[in-house]
């Protein structure tokens, strides 16, 4: 399972992904001037490269990549497509899980018939 998360730098954000939230988070930190702030981080089952790839064509018209710093090429322009963003990260990850958790359900149903 992976992180999908959104970072806000000075008048930036990062679209990333993660195996280690935690450890990325300060990385990231570390490595880029200004402070890192998280605004959302979902988990999701499968795919989280995929649709960080996607989210990231979807939005590469804010493309604005840093000069320097660990991951310095997944960020852009801040406005009003975060939210988008968020509600599309949330949705997928929401889709995802109940993929998941519907076929565990329904495992359940046919093992105890």
């Amino acid at each position: 399972m992976t992180f999908l998360y959104l970072i806000h730098s000075p008048r930036r954000v990062k679209i990333g992904i993660t195996w280690h939230l935690g450890h990325r988070l300060s990385n990231i930190d570390k490595t880029t001037a200004g402070k890192q702030r998280l605004i959302l981080a979902v988990l999701l089952p499968w795919g989280a490269r995929q649709v960080e790839a996607w989210l990231h064509r979807r939005y590469r018209r804010y493309h604005s990549p840093l000069r320097v710093g660990s991951g310095r090429t997944e960020y852009f322009r801040g406005g009003f497509w975060v939210l988008e963003c968020a509600f599309l990260m949330v949705a997928g990850c929401l889709l995802r899980w109940g993929v998941v958790l519907g076929g565990f359900y329904l495992i359940l149903l046919i093992l105890v018939r």
